[in-house]
């Protein structure tokens, strides 16, 4: 049975989806990062997320680790400072195939 954990906070990732972890989850849809707020055009990480830093590493898509799987989303909103560039908003669409 595939276990969903709800994760505000990307960059805890690898913590998620360690085998230590008693939830072991099999998706993590998470958010916070607003897509890096400013990206630039030719690079494919965002420039600054909350709780990352510059050049975070989970901003936005799929990401794979272990048996784990994170979608972030970009959101629809914007953290401090309320512009963003190159970045749009993004609200994921999940889909299930059944089994």
């Amino acid at each position: 049975m595939p276990v969903i954990l709800l994760a505000h906070r990307p960059e805890l990732f690898e913590s998620y989806s360690s085998s230590d972890n008693s939830i072991s989850p099999t998706i993590v849809f998470s958010g916070h990062a607003h897509g890096g707020q400013f990206r630039i055009p030719f690079m494919s990480k965002g420039i600054i997320a909350p709780n990352q830093g510059l050049f975070p590493e989970y901003t936005s898509g799929l990401y794979k680790l272990n048996n784990t799987n994170m979608i972030v989303s970009r959101g629809l909103g914007n953290s401090i400072i309320h512009v963003r560039t190159n970045n749009s908003t993004d609200l994921p669409i999940i889909k299930r195939d059944r089994k």
